[in-house]
């Protein structure tokens, strides 16, 4: 069995690596979140640009009407594209934090099994100890089970509902 300062040690070097992961991950989320604002604001510009010639270089009044619903279509369909890099980028660094958590749960609670183990050796009456430790470890651990399976339908589900409303969007600029 090794000493409580090496446990606390180790524990607490543990606890340094999975803040980092976290850290990096969310840095890397934040980055990507920024690269597409910068792209989508240098996209807008330039469409902006590319509307505002084209509606100066119109004499006729059906030119206009035509020309304003196909800047409302494109527009839609870019806010429908943002929305979904968004959603994308989003959906990939909870999955991942997910991971890490799940990990560093399993992580803890083998530790835990394994220290309640350990108490139960040689200790009188420990076992009743080490017992309702374990049988606690089980419970939270069907609990956190049932609680991941939910947040994922719940992931599935918007992502599918986030694809359809897209996919209405572009099907509705379609039949214009």
């Amino acid at each position: 069995m090794a000493n409580p300062q090496e446990q606390l040690a180790a524990w607490q070097k543990a606890a340094l690596e999975s803040t980092l992961t976290y850290a990096q991950a969310s840095i890397t989320s934040a980055e990507q979140l920024l690269k597409l604002n910068l792209e989508a604001a240098r996209n807008s510009l330039e469409q902006a640009g590319k509307n505002t010639r084209e509606l100066l270089a119109i004499t006729d009044p059906q030119e206009l009407v035509q020309l304003r619903a196909k800047i409302a279509q494109a527009n839609m369909q870019q806010t429908a594209s943002y929305a979904q890099n968004i959603y994308e980028i989003v959906s990939q660094t909870q999955a991942l934090l997910t991971k890490l958590s799940e990990e560093q749960f399993s992580r803890l609670n083998k530790e835990a099994a394994a220290g309640a183990e350990q108490m139960s050796k040689g200790v009188p009456g420990a076992d009743v100890a080490s017992t309702t430790v374990k049988s606690t470890l089980a419970a939270t651990n069907a609990m956190m089970d049932n609680l991941n399976r939910a947040t994922k339908q719940f992931a599935e589900l918007s992502e599918a509902s986030i694809k359809a409303a897209t996919a209405g969007m572009f099907n509705t600029g379609g039949k214009k």
